[in-house]
This record gives structure tokens, sequence and C-alpha cells, in this order.
């Protein structure tokens, strides 16, 4: 059974590493291609693609996160092996950063994403096309500094999910035939190994 749970950990966090990774990817690389462009020419429609993108990715990374602590509680449950602190802080760690990047910063960069852009979201169908280009005012000037700030701020958040996750996927992977505690160090970090 403990193999089992296991398995499932290392699936999950695999598939975990791997949203990660492609929400990454993808917003370095696909928003930003000529054929989004051309598709979608405006700045503020982008945006507003890839803040639905992300909505989309933290789900499945809460999703990932809620499987991880549980396959967790139940490998230490079931396994009657010692308590795994180090993963478990690590596990913690990497769901405040997801947790923060959806919960918080995500908005915030909706907010600001309609303040730089206010001709964009205020508009109406009737007005759209008669309403000529207005020159960017002090609101939208701060609006767009602050933006590019907590952009950075998050690819930075992404970056270091994604790579804690790596840490997370190999601590869960090291493990040596039945799972059995080892008394060295590494079964006291909470890293399984044979006897």
């Amino acid at each position: 059974m403990v193999n089992l749970l296991r398995y499932l950990s290392l699936l999950n966090t695999g598939v975990w590493l791997g949203i990660a990774v492609f929400m990454f990817i993808v917003a370095m690389t696909i928003f930003t291609a000529p054929e989004v462009n051309s598709l979608l020419p405006e700045k503020a429609a982008k945006g507003q693609a890839g803040q639905i993108f992300f909505q989309r990715c933290y789900l499945a990374q809460y999703i990932c996160a809620g499987a991880a602590l549980a396959l967790l509680l139940l490998e230490w449950g079931i396994g009657k092996i010692a308590f795994p602190k180090w993963r478990l802080l690590l596990l913690l760690l990497i769901g405040g950063l997801v947790g923060g990047g959806g919960q918080w910063l995500a908005p915030k960069m909706e907010s600001l994403l309609r303040q730089k852009y206010p001709e964009y979201f205020q508009r109406t169908p009737q007005t759209a096309a008669a309403r000529p280009a207005t020159p960017a005012s002090a609101a939208t000037t701060a609006a767009t500094a602050e933006h590019a700030k907590w952009h950075r701020v998050s690819e930075g958040g992404f970056v270091a999910a994604a790579a804690l996750l790596l840490i997370y996927f190999g601590a869960t992977a090291w493990v040596v035939g039945n799972g059995a505690r080892n008394k060295s160090a590494r079964g006291r970090l909470g890293v399984l190994t044979t006897s």
C-alpha cells in the first residue's frame, strides 16, 4: 500500500511540476508570439486572455497541492513511517507560493490590468468605434509601472515554485527497496531508505 501511495505521490508531483513549467513557458512564449499578436492585437485583450489562462492553471495547482498533502499524510499514517517533516514543510512552502500567487497576486494583477487599460475595459460596443485614443493619464502610467513590477514578482514566484517542486519530487522519489525507515540522518530528515 505504501508503494502505491508513493507512486501516486510521484505521479501527482510530476503532473504538478508539468503544470508549473507549462504555465511559465506558455506565458513567456505564447502570449508574446506574433500569431497571438495578429489574433489579439490589443494588449489589454492579451492580458485578459492571460488572466483566464492563469486562473485555470492555478486551479489545477490547487488540486495537485491538496492531493500531495493527502497522499503525504496517508503515506505517514498507513505506512507507519517517521513523520516526513521536511517534505511537509517543503510542500507547505510550495502551497504558500501557489496560494499567494493565485489568491492574492492574480487578482492584484487583474485589477492593475484594468487600471492600465481603462479605455478597453470601460468601453461599450456602441462607443468602441467612436471613442478616439486618449493619452495616458497619471493613474494609467502608475498602474503600468506597478503592473510591470508585480509581473516580475509573479515570474519569480513561478520559477521558485517549479524549483521547489523539483526538489519535492526528488525527496519523494528518494526511496530504496521496501521503504523501511533508516536511523541515519536521512531517516531523521524524513527521507525513507532501507535498513
